[in-house]
C-alpha cells in the first residue's frame, strides 16, 4: 500500500465575518497517500477552498496538524516554508497567469524567483511546454490562449520546479465540458508518468468519477464521508453522498415513474424494491435466480448501468408480486448475492 503523503489531523479554521464568526473548517481529518489522485468535492461554501489552501499554507488554519511529506509544514515560515512549497504545485480555476508575459515567461517565471539558471529555465520550459501540447504557443500571450491553453500554461507553470504533489482549485470549473475532459486526460496522462500526488477540489461529481482513485465529501466544514471511489458510489452512507452519486450515474428516476411508484405503495399493491449492484454481481442472472428460486413474478420498472474505473455497478427498480410470505427470502436471497436493497413501499416521490 503507498505511503501517506499529506495526513491533516483536527485541522479548523474559522473566519470572523461583521458580527459572526464562520467556521470554514471543523476538526477536519484526512489522508492521502503518495501518488493517488484524491478528489474533495462538497458544495459551494463547504469550505473546499479553505481545506486545499491549508496544505501549502495559503491559508493558516488555527488548530490542527499538516503533514506533508513527513513535515510538519504548519511549524514553517519564510524560507523554510518557501523552500517547502517548491513541493507543491497549484493550479487555480481562474487561471492566475501574468498577463504581461508569455506563456514561455509565465511557465518560467517560478524558475526565476527560484534562482535557476537561465540556461536551465529554457530547457525545462521547453520540455513542459511539450508535455502539455504548447509548444507552438511559448510567444503567446495569455489574452491570445483558449481557457484550455490557459489551464494547460497554469499546469505547466506548476510543475516547474518538479513538486512531487499538484493542488487543483476547481481546476475545471471554467470550462466547456470537451477541454475539461482534455485537461482531466492530462492530468491523469501526469499521475501515471510523473508520479505525481494530485489533490482536486471540485463541486462537480462527474470529474471526481473521472479521474480520482479516492474521494472525500465536505460539508459545512465537516469530513462526512471518505474512501476509496468505487467504495463510495457502490455504498454511500450519507444522502448528500446519494445525490451527487445520482447525478453523476444518470440515475435519476422519471418523474412519471416516481408518480407511479408513489401511487402504488400508497395503495398498498406490490412490493417495491430497489436493488443496487455492483462488479461481478452485475454480471450475474441475478432476476432470473430470483425468480427461479421463489414463486414470485418480477416487474422491472426501471433499471440503470454505469461504470466506476472498470468496475460495473447499477440499479434496478422491480416490483414483487405473488407469495407474500416469500418476499422476506427473496429479498434475504438478493443481499446474499451482495446486493444492497431498498424497500420503496410508502417513500415520498422527493425522496427517490
Amino acid at each position: 500500500m503507498n505511503e501517506t503523503i499529506i495526513q491533516i489531523k483536527q485541522v479548523s479554521k474559522s473566519y470572523q465575518n461583521k458580527n459572526e464568526t464562520v467556521v470554514a473548517l471543523d476538526n477536519v481529518d484526512l489522508e492521502i497517500k503518495k501518488g493517488e489522485i484524491f478528489g474533495i468535492i462538497g458544495l459551494s461554501g463547504a469550505g473546499k477552498s479553505t481545506l486545499i489552501r491549508t496544505i501549502n499554507q495559503l491559508e493558516i488554519p488555527q488548530s490542527g496538524s499538516i503533514r506533508v511529506d513527513d513535515i510538519e509544514i504548519t511549524t514553517l515560515a519564510g524560507k523554510e516554508l518557501r523552500t517547502a512549497r517548491r513541493k507543491i504545485g497549484m493550479i487555480f480555476q481562474h487561471f492566475n497567469l501574468l498577463s504581461s508575459r508569455t506563456v514561455f515567461g509565465n511557465i518560467a517565471f517560478p524558475l526565476e524567483v527560484a534562482g535557476t539558471p537561465r540556461s536551465e529555465i529554457k530547457q525545462r520550459v521547453l520540455e513542459l511546454a511539450e508535455i502539455v501540447g504548447l509548444t507552438d504557443k511559448l510567444q503567446n500571450y495569455p489574452a491570445q490562449l483558449s481557457g484550455g491553453q490557459k489551464q494547460r500554461v497554469g499546469i505547466a507553470r506548476a510543475l516547474a520546479n518538479r513538486p512531487e504533489i499538484l493542488l487543483c482549485d476547481e481546476a475545471t470549473s471554467a470550462l466547456d465540458p470537451q477541454t475539461t475532459r482534455s485537461i482531466l486526460k492530462l492530468l491523469r496522462d501526469l499521475n501515471q508518468s510523473l508520479g505525481l500526488t494530485i489533490v482536486l477540489i471540485t463541486h462537480e461529481i462527474q470529474v471526481v468519477k473521472e479521474i480520482c482513485d479516492s474521494v472525500a465529501i465536505l460539508e459545512n466544514g465537516r469530513i462526512i464521508e471518505s474512501g476509496p471511489l468505487v467504495q463510495l458510489f457502490l455504498d454511500p452512507q450519507t444522502e448528500i453522498a446519494r445525490k451527487f452519486i445520482r447525478t453523476a450515474t444518470n440515475d435519476t428516476i422519471p418523474e412519471n415513474l416516481k408518480a407511479l411508484i408513489h401511487t402504488q405503495t400508497q395503495s398498498g399493491n406490490g412490493n417495491l424494491l430497489r436493488i443496487f449492484f455492483r462488479g461481478e454481481t452485475a454480471k450475474e442472472p441475478i432476476i432470473t435466480s430470483l425468480i427461479r428460486r421463489f414463486d414470485l413474478s418480477v416487474n422491472i420498472l426501471y433499471a440503470n448501468l454505469d461504470f466506476i474505473h472498470d468496475t460495473p455497478f447499477g440499479s434496478l427498480i422491480v416490483d414483487l408480486n405473488g407469495d407474500e410470505a416469500q418476499v422476506p427470502a427473496a429479498i434475504a436471497f438478493l443481499r446474499d448475492q451482495g446486493c444492497r436493497i431498498e424497500v420503496l413501499n410508502g417513500v415520498e416521490p422527493a425522496t427517490l
